[in-house]
């Protein structure tokens, strides 16, 4: 090895991102990168962006955009491809990911004049069957993070990957050889290809090429404070001046037409270390040593919310896929849908909390506009089905019904999302506390209609919203005792056994569909041979659907009590407002978002005790250094006291209903959007 060939890159901005934040990322960043490498044109560079990107810079800052053509002319700049809105490829379909990178690839070309040859993917998230849609996209090369290349193939040269007659070349990522302004540029250089050298000696390649290559990818942080601090111009000012002929600066089209060879790999799923680590234990950076490579699949898995999204990122895709008849429509759907592939809704960004929950309700959002749209392309009609929705080897039931679509799962009898067609909003995505970051652990999911029973002492906790007993039924896995997917209908049952004395329970729950809402009728019976003193609990959880607003509190509440409407303060947990932590003779209660002009009303058929709390999660940023809020929930709870004796049934029914409001807020919202 006689030399290296160094290509520095920036990677993309969030698809998501809001145009203030664009525009401050524009002045930050991309203006002055532009202006350092129009003024030091022996410079070169590649550049990712995502379609938001391009546009934001078509309508807002075309100057930059004639600059990038001029530096692609004079070959200093080349401009990746991929996903327009960044997806996260192996959780799409073919027909999604070829037209993700078709649609990127033409906005590229008609902003540069130049069809890009390679392309990044979010989170250098792989899986063998890309070879294959990237190959018929007319890809050359995909630059994936070198974590996910074996070991013994990381020889500094492109590697080739060929699945089924279809090949594609596949450069690494070395995240090891991000430079650092605390070395000076020299050193920096002079270990860089030390490094190499020794890692190559005596290779099967060592006597066939004379140049290996290093590719470096920046997160726009780390490049704005390089090129602030002048590092970047010291390290290519020292190459030209003390590494002449050993170190120079190219890019990876123009690498690969010099190369001779390719390092023939076959590269199992996986995805970069830096976020893999987090894919093990939720929010915990492990690093692991059996060798078995992290997916995205097992991110999902780890975090339930982002699994929830893709399993309804999945089915929308199949109804848009299923759908005849009107193509315009079916156009539009599927435009909405690629919008919510955004991988920043599905894994994490650069900043924040590792799960982005602003990002996962705009992805919600589109999803639902998709469907509203599919919805218009035939005659809909409501239904009520039951398969694996979720993949997780028991079946789900799916109400697709004329105001929302809803999943209800059988553990905990729960509905686990709740999609309104109006708001386009996914009331039912709600974390779950974690005691290292939210002072207590919930060992259920915060879903809708979680059903607990406790004793008094365990109820005088869960008012106070301290840690309470496992509330039993919200950890059960329920059983179907009857289905009519004709009537609108799903029964379920749970067995138990009650407080210290194990005394059997059982609770049967029945869900009645509507156009509008559900009809919930419980019955629990005392299985035992002694009285039964509990309290019965119906808990409900809100998730915050708004971010446009700090410390925004979106619901209101107003309850029946006594024959009297009554407002209530939400800022303020119930138990702040009354010792008991409750509120009681409430016969309905009415919670409203004003912003998206939704009520939720509840209407037991007899009077209940009533509590709520505003739930913030805490989660860790992306570095995981700091703890900062993630996301919010309005928990609330109706509640009955439970006398039993012996073989005897308690019945509850709770109508259920979503209405249209008066959207005062519209406005003002659109206006601040």
């Amino acid at each position: 090895m006689n030399s290296v060939c160094v290509c520095f890159g920036l990677e993309s901005a969030p698809a998501g991102m809001t145009l203030p934040d664009s525009e401050k990322d524009y002045l930050d960043v991309y203006k002055p990168a532009a202006t350092f490498l129009y003024s030091h044109p022996d410079y070169s560079m590649f550049f990712s962006f995502n379609g938001n990107q391009i546009q934001f810079f078509k309508k807002n800052h075309p100057e930059f955009l004639e600059i990038l053509q001029q530096l692609t002319n004079r070959k200093q700049v080349e401009v990746l491809g991929g996903g327009f809105y960044n997806p996260v490829f192996p959780l799409l379909f073919p027909i999604d990911r070829s037209g993700q990178v078709d649609m990127l690839s033409a906005e590229i070309r008609q902003t540069t004049g130049k069809r890009p040859r390679g392309m990044t993917l979010c989170a250098s998230s792989w899986d063998t069957s890309l070879v294959t849609s990237l190959e018929t996209c007319g890809m050359e090369y995909v630059m994936l993070d070198s974590s996910v290349i074996p070991p013994a193939k990381r020889m500094y040269l492109p590697v080739i990957m060929a699945d089924r007659g279809k090949s594609i070349d596949i450069i690494p990522l070395y995240r090891k050889f991000k430079p650092s302004a605390e070395l000076p540029a020299e050193e920096y250089l002079s270990s860089m290809f030390t490094a190499v050298k020794k890692n190559v000696r005596g290779d099967d390649y060592d006597n066939t090429v004379s140049e290996r290559y290093i590719d470096v990818q920046f997160t726009h942080e780390e490049f704005r404070e390089l090129l602030k601090s002048g590092y970047l111009l010291s390290i290519h000012e020292t190459a030209k001046e003390k590494f002449s002929g050993s170190i120079r600066f190219s890019y990876p089209s123009s690498y690969l037409k010099t190369v001779p060879v390719r390092v023939p790999a076959f590269i199992t799923a996986g995805m970069s270390a830096d976020i893999a680590q987090w894919a093990k234990i939720p929010y915990t950076a492990v690093t692991k040593s059996d060798g078995y490579p992290v997916t995205i699949y097992d991110f999902l898995q780890t975090y339930p919310q982002s699994q929830a999204l893709c399993c309804r990122m999945l089915y929308v895709s199949m109804l848009i896929n299923q759908c005849h008849g009107d193509k315009a429509r079916k156009k539009a759907a599927r435009e909405k849908l690629w919008a919510a592939q955004n991988g920043e809704g599905f894994v994490c960004t650069s900043k924040g909390s590792l799960v982005n929950s602003l990002y996962r309700q705009k992805a919600y959002r589109y999803l639902n506009e998709a469907e509203s749209i599919i919805r218009c392309c035939g005659d809909f009609d409501e239904s009520v089905s039951s398969f694996d929705y979720n993949s997780d080897g028991t079946d789900e039931y799916i109400c697709r019904m004329l105001n929302y679509t809803s999943c209800i799962k059988l553990r905990g009898g729960e509905i686990c999302e709740l999609d309104v067609m109006q708001s386009a909003s996914n009331y039912a995505d709600n974390p779950s506390r974690i005691e290292e970051f939210d002072g207590c652990t919930d060992d259920y999911y915060r879903g809708m209609f979680v059903d607990h029973i406790f004793t008094d002492g365990d109820m005088e906790n869960y008012l106070q919203n301290k840690p309470a007993g496992t509330g039993i039924f919200s950890q059960m896995q329920y059983c179907e005792t009857r289905f009519s997917g004709q009537h609108n209908e799903i029964q379920l049952q749970a067995q138990a056994e009650f407080g210290e004395r194990k005394q059997g329970v059982s609770l049967r729950k029945k869900y009645l569909a509507n156009s509008n809402g559900f009809t919930i009728q419980y019955i629990l019976k005392n299985e035992s041979g002694a009285p039964l003193h509990a309290n019965f609990v119906v808990e409900s959880n809100f998730t915050q659907t708004n971010y446009a607003e700090e410390n925004f509190a979106p619901y209101k509440v107003e309850i029946v009590t006594s024959a009297q409407k009554q407002e209530i303060d939400t800022t303020k947990s119930a138990s702040e407002l009354d010792r008991s932590g409750s509120l009681a003779d409430v016969s309905a209660v009415q919670i409203s978002d004003s912003e998206n002009g939704l009520s939720f009303m509840f209407e037991p058929n007899e009077n209940c005790g009533f509590s709520f709390v505003p739930i913030i999660f805490m989660r860790p940023e992306y570095n995981g250094t700091k703890i900062v809020p993630a996301e919010m929930t309005f928990a609330t709870a109706m509640f009955w006291p439970v006398q039993l004796e012996p073989g005897m049934e308690m019945e509850k029914t709770v109508n259920f209903s979503i209405l249209n409001i008066n959207r005062k807020g519209t406005k003002k919202t659109e206006k601040r959007k």
